[in-house]
């Protein structure tokens, strides 16, 4: 596991965010037996998105977690909130067509001002909240953003900013990119404080939450669900898979469809004007290629850097090597920084690379596969399905359409490697014959 240092009582894995955490709350673990109209499996974001809106509703929801809640990649992210969907929108409108894309993109821009409002209203600590986020083409690419940049405004009523290569040049010290657009919606926070004030927002509104309750089985029963623990039952008429990469065999049909890969941050040391002459605007910044990069200036000064994608978990020390050699080939004159902290955490993704949003089977919802833009897809997709469960609203059709291609569960780690090796070496190939 990356990071097994631990964080205090609160037993999270060794990050930055661990270590700046402020939001407080502990829960006890499941003894015993509850009735409950959802039972909620994941402490998570998709997991908490859902039976917080459900709890608003006025709906009688029980939520479980085998660690604590955001013990995974939830609370453990970049910490970049953004609409819109990992494969991108050009993915998105091959796979379901221009109009359909449109309604989901749409949604996607609810679930991130959703965000912003629950974080307001529940006064959540996990600023500061800072605006916008470069999204920077790699260098020796035929192609340019420009023309991007008027398609989502055509077509999608989204706005950003093209940025020319000089203009990117003058903003990051570095030869890897060409030109970038400026994304004003994107803003970055503190995802496990983000995490936690979701949790005391549930708990406010009437929700249970019960940590340190891994569950061992889910049994259909013709009336309600039965869900397991080691030392409780729930009975449910709904239950809500959200568990992310962290799904096992858990539910076959979602379990054999998702791969769960692992991504990493990094955070230095305070590095003064070395990051200043870097890195010369307050933005979060990332890439267009395959593993991403991205990285921001923390406002203490430091860099909080990530990316690379492995099926298995180095060790921390390993891991801070191998991002710091990916921070210095973009900005050489950082190679004197020291990391302080490395980490990672389990994703889990699909062979068509987009959410799964729905009931998947009678009373068996699913929440899953965000591919990197969770902080506000989760929030949707805890939406879309309260309001299925509490309205029999079916909008959620949509992210179940493209269906759940069998990938291997865990033992489709193997190909997933392979594929994400081959793209990186082709960018690297395309690098080295400029």
């Amino acid at each position: 596991m990356i990071g097994t240092a631990l964080s205090g009582a609160a037993n999270y894995v060794d990050s930055y965010y661990a270590r700046t955490l402020s939001e407080p709350g502990s829960r006890p673990s499941l003894d015993g037996a509850v009735d409950t109209e959802t039972c909620v499996i994941g402490g998570g974001l998709a997991g908490l998105a859902t039976a917080l809106d459900l709890a608003e509703r006025g709906r009688s929801v029980t939520l479980l977690e085998s660690h604590r809640v955001g013990w995974g990649a939830s609370g453990r992210n970049g910490g970049f909130m953004s609409p819109g969907f990992g494969a991108g929108v050009p993915a998105l409108v091959d796979k379901v067509g221009l109009q359909q894309a449109r309604e989901m993109y749409a949604l996607s821009r609810r679930g991130h001002a959703l965000v912003r409002e629950r974080i307001q209203t529940w006064g959540i600590d996990c600023g500061p909240v800072e605006l916008g986020g470069l999204r920077c083409a790699m260098a020796g690419r035929d192609e340019r953003l420009e023309a991007h940049c008027a398609y989502m405004a055509r077509e999608f009523d989204t706005t950003f900013d093209y940025w020319p290569a000089a203009r990117v040049r003058e903003s990051l010290a570095t030869s890897r990119y060409s030109d970038a657009f400026f994304n004003p919606h994107t803003y970055r926070l503190h995802p496990l404080n983000l995490v936690r004030g979701m949790a005391r927002a549930l708990e406010a509104k009437g929700g249970r939450i019960f940590e340190q309750s891994r569950v061992t089985g889910i049994k259909l029963r013709p009336a309600r669900r039965e869900v397991r623990t080691a030392n409780g039952l729930i009975r449910a008429d709904h239950v809500v898979l959200a568990c992310g990469g962290y799904i096992g065999w858990l539910f076959w049909p979602i379990s054999a469809a998702t791969v769960p890969v692992a991504t990493f941050v990094m955070v230095t040391e305070p590095l003064g004007d070395r990051l200043k002459n870097s890195i010369r605007v307050p933005y979060a910044v990332s890439d267009i290629q395959t593993p991403t990069n991205y990285y921001r200036p923390l406002t203490d000064g430091r860099l909080m850097w990530g990316g690379r994608i492995l099926t298995w978990q180095p060790g921390a020390a390993r891991l801070a090597r191998g991002l710091r050699r990916d921070m210095v080939s973009f900005y050489p004159d950082l190679a004197d920084a020291r990391v302080e902290v490395a980490w990672g955490g389990l994703m889990g993704f699909h062979r068509h690379r987009l959410p799964v949003i729905g009931r998947l089977a009678n009373g068996v919802w699913c929440a899953a596969g965000f591919g990197g833009l969770g902080l506000a897809l989760t929030t949707m997709a805890g939406w879309l399905i309260a309001a299925g469960i509490a309205e029999a609203d079916d909008r959620w059709r949509m992210f179940t359409q493209y269906g759940l291609p069998f990938a291997g569960g865990m033992f489709g780690r193997g190909p997933a490697q392979f594929v994400y090796w081959r793209d990186a070496a082709l960018g690297w190939r395309r690098r080295i014959g400029r």
